[in-house]
């Protein structure tokens, strides 16, 4: 497939549905989400929505071949205001799950739960305000996007002069590693965590990795 296909732009509140599958679709180990979290609505509400919410700090890029979305980097600037942003969601969520239009909900609970237990350290949100998740579809590794979502992504940082940015990954995504690493990123934490252990049958290494970005806020 020649490469000239492969096209980014900023992310657009438009770009929701197609960032919500793509999310979903990749986030168990480039897997499909289903088998640890099967509500699809309260992925997405978690995992995309804020990002995209008005005033919550959010900067993003897709990948598109032709006009199909197969990939995205999404983050925040401003952990304040992204927390706020997700709190935002909270009291609409709730009244969709008491009247049983998040099907699924119970059962990603397990994972919400594990998360909060066997959370890994973060380094300083004064010195790393920005985070970041970038997901792919596997029509899209390969052709160079996930490079070229990331430099886009760091660029914007870099011109709001954020000094720094975090995210959290596991050393099983060795792809996703070492792109980071040569972009950069150095281990901040690492744990051997039972996160994972009731989808994968064992414990992984969950890692914490951070880049100085020479910036500061604005």
């Amino acid at each position: 497939m020649p490469d000239d296909r492969l096209t980014l732009r900023p992310v657009q509140p438009t770009d929701s549905a197609a960032l919500a599958r793509v999310a979903y679709e990749t986030a168990f180990f480039g897997e499909s989400a289903e088998r640890f979290f099967p509500c699809r609505p309260l992925f997405a509400a978690l995992w995309v929505a804020p990002y995209l919410r008005p005033g919550a700090g959010g900067v993003g890029f897709v990948a598109l071949w032709g006009e199909e979305v197969v990939g995205y980097i999404l983050g925040s600037v401003d952990p304040g205001r992204y927390t706020l942003a997700i709190a935002a969601q909270v009291p609409g969520l709730f009244r969709q799950l008491l009247r049983g239009q998040l099907p699924g909900a119970w059962p990603s609970l397990t994972y919400l739960l594990r998360s909060v237990r066997y959370g890994v350290p973060h380094p300083p949100a004064d010195r790393y305000p920005a985070h970041l998740h970038l997901n792919l579809l596997a029509s899209a590794r390969g052709l160079g996007a996930g490079g070229a979502l990331l430099d886009a992504f760091l660029a914007e940082l870099r011109a709001r002069r954020v000094p720094g940015v975090q995210l959290s990954t596991t050393r099983r995504n060795v792809a996703a590693v070492g792109l980071y690493t040569r972009r950069g990123f150095r281990e901040w934490a690492a744990r051997r965590t039972p996160l994972w252990t009731p989808w994968t049958g064992q414990p992984e290494e969950q890692l914490t990795m951070a880049l100085d970005l020479g910036g500061a806020t604005a």
